[in-house]
């Protein structure tokens, strides 16, 4: 297996690393050639723009199994994980998502899913979302600053464990 992650805020990254270190597997980072920004983000949502990645540091295709980990910007997988998908389709034959996301949206889970499809014309095996909202009393969970800054601890990612564990069994199943 092989942990293929794009990460701006760095919640991404906290996980991919967690997951890695939990089934004993490599995990890259997808590495962007020019540095990231707010307007960036936004400038490439509205654009449909295809941000240009460093090639990772081994051959995805040297994997039976692949698990891509992003966020998801405005119910729409990251830029960089879309160009990374586009660029290593071919390797993405066994494949799972999951995503530590700000909120529950409506239909975000099945858009990420169709989203992956047209990508890779293969469904993925798994989509997750761990919704950082869930972290916060639910008079809170509707406040977007709030969520969109927060920064994921160890201590956070005890608390989906329960999916983490399903989001592992599933990929690990044949």
């Amino acid at each position: 297996i092989l942990i293929v992650y794009f990460s701006f805020s760095g919640n991404n990254r906290l996980l991919a690393e967690h997951l890695a270190k939990r089934i004993n597997c490599d995990a890259f980072p997808i590495v962007e050639k020019k540095r990231r920004t707010i307007i960036t983000i936004l400038l490439d949502m509205l654009f449909r723009r295809e941000p240009k990645i460093e090639d990772l540091e081994c051959a995805a295709s040297n994997y039976d199994r692949i698990v891509l980990v992003a966020p998801i910007w405005d119910s729409k997988l990251a830029n960089p994980i879309k160009t990374f998908i586009k660029k290593e389709k071919a390797a993405l034959s066994d494949y799972s998502f999951i995503s530590l996301c700000g909120y529950e949206r409506s239909g975000q889970k099945e858009s990420i899913t169709q989203e992956l499809l047209a990508f890779t014309s293969r469904a993925p095996k798994a989509v997750y979302e761990l919704r950082i909202s869930d972290l916060f009393p639910a008079v809170k969970r509707n406040e977007i600053r709030i969520i969109a800054r927060y920064h994921i601890t160890e201590k956070d990612l005890i608390i989906f464990e329960p999916q983490i564990n399903e989001f592992l069994k599933l990929i690990q199943s044949q």
